[in-house]
């Protein structure tokens, strides 16, 4: 019986060997095997991919910053950190309801990339390299450069991320020798006003924060550039720039300092840090303050301005009455009245100076208006001093929606480019009517946002100062009404002509200054020198009210 056991033991054994090493089930292996070692190869790119995009290159510099001239941007509003979306103003819920989703979602990708709590770009640093702007690489319409940084005695080493492409084929003798330690930085929209100040800009300032102040930087050069950092900052100007043609090399005989961004633009991720050394950098330069009593409110027009190159031209009727509503919103709201036309000309009708929109914005607590470098360019000259909520710049910008994305993009508006800075920001929607070059806001709404940025209980729940007066003067109507019945009654007692007279009875008109202008019943009742005396004082009185009616 054991055996017999064996035996057949065996005999299963040899069948199920033999299934085995069967050709079917070897290539049913070796796809299995295949398939383990390419998911686990896959994993791998993937998981490189991610550190790749996540920025962590080996041998990156650990950043810590020093703020201490401005209020850390995480510190200045708890309540609305990290910063998701604006509010926007709207009456359908299902609206608001689905931007807040949506974009907040869209915004939450930046602000914690891949779930990583991701501040700012990997900074890395090289000796003996060199470094290149090319001309643009991408598009035309883009404008776009693309840099590369090398090493000098191997061109198979070489930066790679964002930005950064091989190193093209370049003539020796044309290097250019550059001695000591330098910054290599480059981004799209190379001479944009808009796009240097909210993609540019940020990460300029945080590299000029971390480095020595004896390292200079090698940047494109272009006119708008050279202006924006010379009014910005005139001793980097001076002294720390090295303004570099396109495709011109330089040879660095120190330490290279370069970025690797997640993205372009790069200062659009992380949250929310590394803008706070640009912050600094205003408030350090541009100290000026205007009393709070004195801001002002900055209305943004397009109508008839060369420089808005895109349409969204508020309708002329729309914009008129908006207007007088934001004037009328400032009287209900105990605000400075003052509203500023901003369309970024002088009064030469020639594109203002930087120092002049500086001292325009600077002067602000509030900007209205449509989405455009009109606001994007200029947001960093607004007041960078911000302590706690209620101090933050306001911001209310018109955008298109889900009904009309073709005028621009659907909510293409500055939230998260400039999400960073401290700005109490608002949002309008364009109505199902705008087009591309005509738009049109709901003017309702534009009330309920006014209401919302500036409104207290105090001056929401009363509309006017009239409206106050009036609401205590029918208590005192009532106690001189009932004073004079009184005295009617006793005179009509005296001399017992007629019965006293009756409750509605037709009320005189003002009497002399001796009752204080309230007004007195008398009848017929009363005797005809009474009559005769109220007639006398109705005859002086009435010219004298004729004008203030007018006047009014």
């Amino acid at each position: 019986m054991a055996f017999q056991r064996r035996q057949k033991t065996q005999q299963k054994r040899k069948r199920g060997y033999d299934v085995l090493l069967s050709p079917l089930t070897l290539v049913a292996m070796a796809a299995f095997c295949g398939f383990v070692i390419m998911e686990e190869y896959g994993t791998f790119l993937a998981e490189e991919t991610v550190r790749r995009k996540l920025g962590r290159t080996e041998g990156s510099m650990d950043i810590t910053l020093d703020i201490e001239t401005i209020t850390p941007f995480a510190e200045i509003c708890p309540a609305e950190y990290p910063p998701r979306h604006s509010v926007l103003h709207d009456r359908r819920d299902h609206e608001v309801h689905y931007y807040n989703a949506t974009y907040g979602d869209f915004v939450d990708k930046f602000n914690y990339w891949m779930d990583k709590n991701y501040e700012y770009p990997d900074i890395m640093q090289y000796n003996n390299y060199k470094y290149a702007i090319w001309n643009p690489q991408l598009s035309d319409e883009a404008k776009e450069s693309a840099a590369s940084a090398w090493d000098a005695t191997d061109d198979l080493k070489f930066v790679q991320g964002e930005g950064w492409v091989t190193p093209p084929k370049y003539d020796e003798a044309d290097v250019i020798e550059l001695e000591g330690n330098f910054v290599g930085y480059n981004s799209w929209f190379p001479g944009n006003f808009g796009h240097f100040a909210h993609d540019w800009l940020p990460t300029i300032a945080l590299l000029r924060h971390v480095v020595p102040s004896d390292t200079k930087f090698i940047l494109l050069d272009n006119k708008m550039s050279r202006k924006f950092l010379e009014f910005l900052d005139p001793d980097f100007y001076k002294n720390r720039i090295v303004w570099a043609p396109h495709s011109t090399v330089y040879h660095i005989k120190g330490q290279l300092t370069v970025h690797i961004p997640l993205g372009i633009p790069d200062p659009i991720f992380g949250c929310c840090s590394g803008w706070d050394p640009m912050r600094q950098w205003i408030a350090e330069k541009h100290p000026e303050r205007t009393p709070k009593d004195e801001k002002y409110v900055i209305w943004h027009t397009r109508k008839g301005n060369s420089d808005a190159k895109h349409g969204r031209v508020l309708d002329p009727s729309i914009e008129a009455q908006a207007l007088k509503q934001v004037e009328a919103k400032l009287k209900q709201h105990k605000k400075n009245e003052t509203i500023v036309i901003f369309d970024g000309r002088d009064e030469n009708g020639e594109t203002m100076s930087i120092e002049d929109q500086f001292a325009v914005f600077r002067g602000a607590f509030a900007f209205i208006g449509p989405h455009g470098s009109g606001f994007g360019g200029n947001y960093i000259w607004t007041d960078p001093f911000a302590s706690k909520c209620d101090e933050r710049f306001q911001y209310l910008e018109f955008m298109p929606g889900p009904e009309n994305p073709q005028i621009h993009d659907k909510y293409a508006h500055y939230f998260a480019n400039i999400r960073k800075w401290p700005f109490d920001y608002h949002t309008l929607l364009y109505t199902k009517h705008s087009t591309k070059e005509i738009t049109q806001i709901d003017l309702e709404t534009l009330d309920d946002a006014l209401d919302a940025m500036w409104g207290t209980p105090e001056t929401l729940n009363v509309t006017s100062v009239e409206e106050e007066e009036t609401s205590e003067k029918p208590e005192e109507v009532v106690k001189e009404e009932e004073k004079s019945d009184k005295e009617v009654e006793e005179k009509s007692a005296e001399t017992a002509e007629e019965e006293p007279a009756a409750t509605d009875a037709k009320p005189a008109e003002k009497t002399s200054t001796e009752i204080d202008a309230t007004i007195d019943k008398v009848t017929e009742s009363i005797s005809k020198e009474i009559d005769a005396t109220i007639a006398k004082e109705e005859n002086k009185a009435m010219p004298e009210e004729k004008p203030a009616v007018a006047a009014q």
